[in-house]
């Protein structure tokens, strides 16, 4: 009797990684169209990856067949250990910034693209060099919850984010906005830029991008020593619904006491009640802060007039 096709080794607990990080990237399987545009991606098939959603399936349900293990990494740009260490798991913010800045490094967007000069980029690197990331970092780093109001609306939706390790001249940072019915999964840089700080973000599909400030915490000590800490950042970005005016929005971010790796589940608190409302678990907490933010827009109106 002919023996059949040796069996292949997984690798255990690289399945959801997997998962996680098509998902990430916005690529998606659950349609015959989106599979064939998977699986004929150039770059998909230039790292020898398999031409059937099937195969892909498998290696996420048992986990990846060790030989595509190369090529995955390859594909996605990480290092192996990324996918075979047990302490990093697929929903922690430390594999979803690996994955993300990723991406970021493949397109190398930049905010000076267009016409930067020496003098800027050479500003833009001693702003972000490693010292001030990291005394950056020291203050940013954590969970928030999100609270975002736009322009024409009254009510505040909530989410929730996470501010993690500096790469390539910025800090990394993930979240959620908890819209009802639809939430946004978005992925995005934060860098000082004179007396700012300035946040390229975009959902995970990338159908949305947008752009935030606020002022560099690092520069004013009012701001840095709010506590509990929180920013006011204004934003402005494309829309889920197509429309000729792009939304203007004010963004709360207020600092949490759960460490980094609780995002996942402030995440997902956040999905289930996105309004804030009397009786929300963090209406308190996030009153207090506006009541805060607002008191503080009112004394330096005062000091301006």
């Amino acid at each position: 009797m002919t023996p059949g096709r040796p069996r292949s080794v997984r690798l255990e607990g690289t399945g959801d990684k997997l998962y996680m990080a098509l998902k990430l990237l916005g690529l998606s399987w659950s349609t015959r169209v989106e599979a064939e545009r998977l699986t004929s991606d150039g770059r998909w098939r230039q790292c020898r990856l398999p031409r059937s959603v099937n195969t892909v399936l498998e290696d996420i349900r048992c986990g990846m067949a060790a030989e595509r293990l190369d090529r995955y990494v390859a594909f996605f740009r990480v290092p192996a250990e990324l996918f075979l260490d047990a302490t990093v798991g697929a929903y922690s913010p430390d594999f979803s910034c690996q994955i993300l800045k990723s991406r970021h490094d493949s397109r190398a967007v930049s905010p000076f693209d267009c016409g930067r000069g020496v003098a800027n980029l050479e500003l833009l690197n001693r702003q972000n060099d490693e010292v001030n990331l990291n005394n950056l970092l020291g203050l940013l780093g954590g969970c928030y919850d999100l609270v975002v109001r736009t322009a024409p609306s009254d009510s505040w939706l909530l989410g929730a984010t996470v501010i993690g390790e500096p790469a390539d001249g910025a800090l990394q940072t993930v979240g959620v906005l908890a819209v009802p019915d639809a939430p946004v999964d978005f992925h995005g840089r934060v860098f000082r830029w004179h007396n700012y700080l300035h946040v390229h973000y975009a959902s995970t599909d990338n159908q949305l991008i947008g752009y935030m400030m606020t002022p560099d915490p690092l520069q004013s000590v009012l701001v840095r020593h709010r506590r509990p800490f929180f920013m006011k950042l204004n934003a402005l970005s494309g829309n889920l619904v197509p429309s000729v005016q792009p939304d203007i929005s004010i963004i709360y971010v207020l600092h949490r006491t759960e460490p980094s790796a609780a995002f996942e589940d402030l995440r997902q608190a956040a999905i289930e009640r996105p309004l804030l409302e009397p009786g929300h678990p963090r209406y308190e907490a996030v009153m207090e802060m506006l009541a805060r933010a607002e008191t503080a827009s009112s004394e330096n109106g005062a000091a301006g007039s």
